[in-house]
């Protein structure tokens, strides 16, 4: 069973930024290996995708926990009262 994310909305945005920044990284350093690799010369179509692989799983997983930390706020909070 995963343990509760008790992170506050700041926390989790600045987390988003970070894990935007490794993933793209991490996505253009291995595309680039392999396409190195592979390819037996420089190509930049392999640092493309990885670095587009990198950026779509980093989306995800912050629209995912953003996502779920507005949607267990509570409802009640939100409503706007009208004035008299």
């Amino acid at each position: 069973m995963p343990k509760p994310d008790n992170r506050d909305f700041d926390e989790r945005y600045t987390a988003c930024f970070v894990d935007f920044g490794l993933k793209i990284a991490t996505g253009l350093l291995i595309g680039s290996m392999l396409g190195g690799f592979f390819l037996r010369g420089y190509r930049r179509w392999p640092m493309f995708i990885g670095g587009g692989l990198g950026f779509g799983m980093a989306y995800s997983n912050c629209e995912n926990s953003l996502n779920n930390y507005l949607l267990a706020m509570d409802p009640k909070s939100c409503v706007i009262k009208k004035q008299p």
